[in-house]
Formats: structure tokens, C-alpha cells, sequence
């Protein structure tokens, strides 16, 4: 079985959500696969949290210790003459104790309008990086409109001040050159390089796992190096599959830690999906050999068992089962992921660090290689 011994860790908000849909909102369908990014209080993040706390004074006591700003996908239930179900990506900001202290009211980055567009039918699972002055935002760009091979593309739009996005369209480079999604770019270079994790979908949907992608700027040419990550094998399933959350958090001499989603289906055909954390070691980089950067990896930590994370208003007729991590930042001694929950809801989890760091250390790489070599 791949799920790791259980670690102790603290849903944030008694496992309620802390964003859902608003039903007189422009996301009033669902909200879900945040991203966050944690400003703290400095010359330069204080512009910024201004920018995104338009109703409030940096003299807030509020905000002593700064924001987290959480950007998340939302889904409206009906919008006229567009496609049913069309993601945009919304903006809420909360102190670093989740209180929400912003919602706006309106979508920051948007679908384009030309149904034959990379991203007519949606803007979808965006991840946050920023390198120094510049914010990247890495999305999945969705129109079934195009041919298969097309239809799903990493896509990337950048900022300078977190609410005024542009996007500049699919990445170059061949990561775009087959169906592709859950991608995040690194903040830090390796060797000179940028890093983006990527979740190609090629072969059947138990070969869908993380690979890893290089390039000398972070708008691309993005060239992929190959798989670093397999789904461990696990008899409760029967088609496993792995996809990179967020942007990786330092840990300093180059080791970075990593969360990721395995998703599930059983015989039966029920879907579920969990919360992993591995750590990427990048003193051990080596592009003919990519999986050797992975130190150790501690599967499904958070799986699927609270209301908010098994049950959805979506119009399936299964429970959805979903814990989605695609945003993380560290508040102090403790490590604060977000995730979507049963494809509806923004929620968050809360690690002490060491526990989590220490926990992984403790497995090493025993996983991983187990799936390596199931390969």
C-alpha cells in the first residue's frame, strides 16, 4: 500500500471552507486549486499588499505580519453565450491567521474569447511563482474545440503588481507538444537553469506523472528532461496516477520540498485524490538521470474524509473524493497548504515543518524507487 503512517497535522477553519462559491458572485458555481503566495511586511511587499487590500491601511494592526494571497479557480454555474462550467481565476487575501480580509469581485485572469483560442473554455489550476519583481502564473488552458493533441496546454500570463495579469499564451518549447497540464516553475535557478514540473499526458492515465522541464528564462523554450515521480503502486486501485502542486518551498543547500496530488481510480470506477510532500534534492541534479533528485516522498498524507472534501454540489453521481494541493507558503515554524476539496471548495492544512521534513527524511526514497522500478 503507498499511503504513508499518518502525520499529525490541523485542517484549517474545523475543515470548512475558507473560499466558496458566491452565489451573487461572478464564481458562483464553485471554487477550487488555490494557489497562494505569502507577502511579508517590507518596503516592496507593502506596495503590493496595497495593491490587493484596496479597502484597507497598511496602519491595519491587521497586517503586521503581512498577507497571504490566495488565487483560486472559479466556476461560474451559467454565463450567456459562453461554454457551461468555464473557469477563471479569482483573488481572495487573508492574514496569515485566515482571515479573509479581501474577495474581489471580479476574475483576474479570464478566458479568451475566440473559440478557437488555447483558453475558450477555461482558465484552469493556476500555480504562482515569483521571481524577483515579476509574478508567473502557470495554467492549464482548456479547449476541447481544438484537436486532441492541442486542446490541453500549459499556458502563462505574468504581473507586476498580483491584480493586473497579461498573459502571454503556451509556453514554447516541447512540453506543449502533447496534451499537458499541473505545471509550476521554480523560483530559484538550478545550474543556471529554470525548473518547471510538468504532468504530461501521454499513454493511458497511470502513465500521467511528474516530469521535469528546463529552460534559460522562465517564459520558455521549455525542454523537457523526463519523469522524476511515478505513482507507487497501491491494491485498493486500479489506475494511479501523480501530478506537482505548488511551487516548491526552499529548504535551503538546494533541497526543496514538494507537494503533489496522487489521483485514483477504483475497479468500480470511482475517482479519488490525495495530498503527498516529497523532498528534491538538486545537488543530486543529473538531466540523463532527473529521478535522482528525489530524496524521499511520503504519499497521501491528507486523503479525502471531511464533508467538504467527499461531497460537491458538482452534478456527478459519485462522491468526488478530492484533495487537490496546489498552493503552499511557510508561516513561522509551520508549513500552510491549500487545496481544493471535492472540486468545489478552497480549504487548508496546516504542518509543523520539522514534523513534516523529518517525516519524509524518515521514509527516503523507498517509494519512489518502488514505483521506478514498477515502471
Amino acid at each position: 500500500m503507498s499511503c504513508s503512517t499518518r502525520l499529525n497535522f490541523e485542517r484549517l477553519n474545523n475543515g470548512r471552507p475558507l473560499i466558496s462559491a458566491d452565489p451573487s458572485g461572478w464564481d458562483d458555481g464553485f471554487t477550487l486549486n488555490p494557489t497562494a503566495v505569502r507577502l511579508e511586511r517590507s518596503s516592496t511587499n507593502d506596495r503590493l499588499i496595497q495593491r490587493v487590500l484596496s479597502r484597507h491601511s497598511l496602519n491595519d494592526p491587521k497586517l503586521q505580519d503581512g498577507v497571504i494571497v490566495v488565487y483560486y479557480r472559479g466556476i461560474p454555474t451559467e454565463v450567456p453565450g459562453r461554454p457551461t462550467l468555464r473557469s477563471s481565476v479569482g483573488l481572495a487575501v487573508f492574514t496569515p491567521g485566515f482571515e479573509l480580509l479581501e474577495r474581489l469581485a471580479y476574475p483576474v485572469v479570464v478566458p479568451g474569447d475566440d473559440p478557437m483560442g488555447y483558453d475558450y473554455n477555461g482558465v484552469e489550476d493556476q500555480r504562482v511563482t515569483r521571481i524577483g519583481d515579476t509574478f508567473y502564473m502557470v495554467y492549464c488552458g482548456y479547449n476541447p474545440n481544438l484537436p486532441v493533441e492541442h486542446n490541453i496546454r500549459i499556458c502563462m500570463a505574468v504581473s507586476q503588481d498580483m491584480v493586473n495579469w497579461t498573459k502571454l499564451g503556451p509556453v514554447e518549447g516541447d512540453v506543449n507538444s502533447y496534451p499537458n497540464k499541473d505545471a509550476v516553475i521554480m523560483s530559484d535557478t538550478i545550474d543556471g537553469k529554470y525548473v518547471m514540473l510538468h504532468r504530461p499526458m501521454v499513454g493511458h492515465q497511470g502513465e500521467f506523472n511528474i516530469a521535469l522541464a528546463i529552460a534559460d528564462s522562465p517564459t520558455g523554450e521549455w525542454q523537457d528532461i523526463g519523469t522524476i515521480m511515478r505513482a507507487a503502486s497501491d491494491p485498493r486501485y486500479h489506475i494511479s496516477w501523480l501530478g506537482a502542486g505548488s511551487a516548491p518551498l526552499s529548504l535551503g543547500n538546494n533541497r526543496y520540498l514538494l507537494d503533489y496530488h496522487t489521483g485514483n481510480y477504483y475497479a468500480t470506477g470511482e475517482r479519488d485524490y490525495s495530498a503527498g510532500y516529497a523532498i528534491l534534492n538538486f545537488n543530486r541534479f543529473d538531466p540523463s538521470c532527473p529521478e535522482a533528485i528525489v530524496e524521499g516522498r511520503a504519499d497521501c498524507l491528507i486523503e479525502p474524509e471531511t464533508p467538504y472534501e467527499l461531497h460537491s454540489p458538482w452534478p456527478h453521481d459519485r462522491n468526488l473524493n478530492c484533495v487537490f494541493p496546489a498552493g503552499s507558503c511557510v508561516c513561522g515554524e509551520d508549513v500552510i497548504l491549500f487545496y481544493g476539496g471535492a472540486d468545489a471548495y478552497v480549504l487548508g492544512a496546516r504542518f509543523k515543518k520539522q514534523e513534516l521534513v523529518s517525516h519524509i527524511e524518515e521514509r527516503g526514497l523507498v517509494q519512489n524507487l518502488d514505483a521506478l522500478s514498477a515502471a
